[in-house]
């Protein structure tokens, strides 16, 4: 087994490892990537764990670009283009007393709720601080093994268990984000919760509104890029926690319209599981938003849109921020789902395609569209009608290059616009985010 997932990882990512274990720091490629690839499935990202300090990691990489980001708890962004390898130093569990300096704003939070996660440890330390064994198995591409911990990593994994690392109810109180991370595990694997720790999801979905808001709003991110979109949200809708997460988007979840949102993503998921559609956070907004500005704005059915009139990109904009409150996209987000939305006409109609095909966001709302033909247009040989994507020296643009790092451990760049500012605008909010108000992430997913 060990040999064909080092077959399954970039060889860059090995190289990193390498650079680091050959300076002599135990180093590991750790988190999802190991539980994506043990699944047999294409890692998003990869995260890199060592024992190297951030200041020895940015030694040993001198030739390269690196960044030291955060207060609270430190790491390294390696950077290579628009991809990000993020490196972090083994850290464990920090003790109660570390907590005593509450955040004013924060006193009424849970008593074991984490404000400051800094103090480094070793490997096994960083194992048992992390929140469900499936994300605490490592690996070591040099030296060609597993390493796993807590002993139930990857039998946890085989069998499709999510369980906590120590007691659940601890565990989601220390850092209560853990409870989405429980459930999103079951929406985008297909996991079954093991029962304590699904006894204590139910009994502490509303600590979600202890977390940080700016944390909450990453995770939608990550969410909305991933190919599971649309299971996901199910998942949350199911087990109660959606109400809590989105509440507007949880009291239209039982609707026609929400049916025809969870399709298009789900056919968007295929397709970018597939390698023919990138990931892009403004299309899945888009889909998200659509069916609801079809019958508000059009009143026209499935798949019917709506006439332009002057005033519809306000309202669109009001739709998807009604949608996703209280949880903040980025006003450029938010403008390219606007305009994926309003290009849509021009697609079904197949009006003055070539002359945009150019464009900006031209390839997501391509993109959408082709799903919106197969799901409600079924228009006769739409896609090959459709112009490709064109350069701007004028070549069609028919390959894209793929990249293992694309935000703030969000998914891969691909050359996506409104993907690559969120690297720039994580790397940004985590070097000039309040560190004395709010807990530091988690970085177990």
């Amino acid at each position: 087994m060990s040999k064909s997932l080092k077959n399954k990882i970039d060889p860059y990512i090995i190289d990193v490892i390498g650079r680091l274990r050959s300076a002599g720091f135990e180093t590991y490629l750790v988190g999802g990537a190991v539980r994506d690839i043990l699944l047999d499935r294409t890692p998003k990202d990869y995260d890199v764990s060592t024992a190297a300090t951030p200041e020895e990691v940015r030694r040993v990489f001198r030739d390269r670009h690196t960044l030291i980001i955060g207060k609270r708890f430190r790491l390294v962004h390696l950077i290579r283009g628009r991809d990000i390898t993020e490196i972090s130093t083994f850290r464990k569990r920090p003790d109660q007393e570390d907590q005593a300096d509450r955040p004013k704003r924060c006193e009424n939070a849970p008593e074991n709720m984490i404000f400051h996660d800094n103090a480094f440890g070793t490997s096994r330390d960083d194992a048992f601080r992390r929140d469900f064994t499936v994300n605490a198995i490592f690996y070591d591409p040099i030296d060609d093994k597993l390493v796993d911990h807590t002993g139930l990593g990857v039998s946890d994994l085989r069998d499709g268990i999510v369980r906590t690392i120590g007691d659940p109810a601890l565990r989601f109180e220390e850092d209560p984000v853990r409870v989405l991370r429980a459930i999103k595990l079951v929406g985008q694997y297909g996991f079954t919760m093991e029962p304590e720790t699904g006894k204590a999801v139910r009994a502490s979905l509303d600590l979600i509104l202890h977390a940080s808001p700016s944390r909450l709003s990453l995770e939608l991110e990550k969410i909305l890029r991933n190919s599971y979109t649309g299971s996901i949200l199910k998942a949350f809708h199911d087990y109660g926690f959606l109400r809590y997460y989105l509440p507007d988007l949880d009291a239209v979840f039982e609707t026609p319209e929400m049916d025809y949102a969870l399709e298009l993503l789900a056919l968007r998921g295929e397709r970018i599981r597939s390698g023919v559609f990138r990931a892009s956070l403004s299309t899945a907004v888009a889909m998200v938003a659509l069916p609801f500005a079809e019958t508000e704005l059009g009143q026209t059915g499935r798949g019917g849109l709506w006439d332009y009139y002057l005033g519809v990109e306000g309202d669109l904009r009001r739709i998807i921020l009604r949608l996703f409150h209280p949880l903040v996209l980025t006003h450029r987000t938010t403008s390219d789902a606007v305009n994926n939305l309003l290009m849509q006409l021009r697609f079904k109609t197949h009006r003055r395609l070539h002359s945009c095909a150019d464009r900006k966001g031209y390839p997501g709302a391509r993109e959408f569209a082709i799903i919106q033909n197969i799901a409600a247009w079924h228009i006769p040989d739409f896609e090959d009608s459709c112009p490709l994507p064109v350069r701007s020296s004028g070549v069609p643009n028919k390959k894209r290059r793929r990249g293992h790092r694309g935000g703030r451990r969000g998914g891969n760049a691909n050359g996506n616009p409104d993907q690559a500012q969120t690297v720039h605008a994580a790397a940004q909010a985590a070097e000039s985010s309040a560190p004395a108000t709010e807990p530091e992430r988690d970085f177990n997913a």
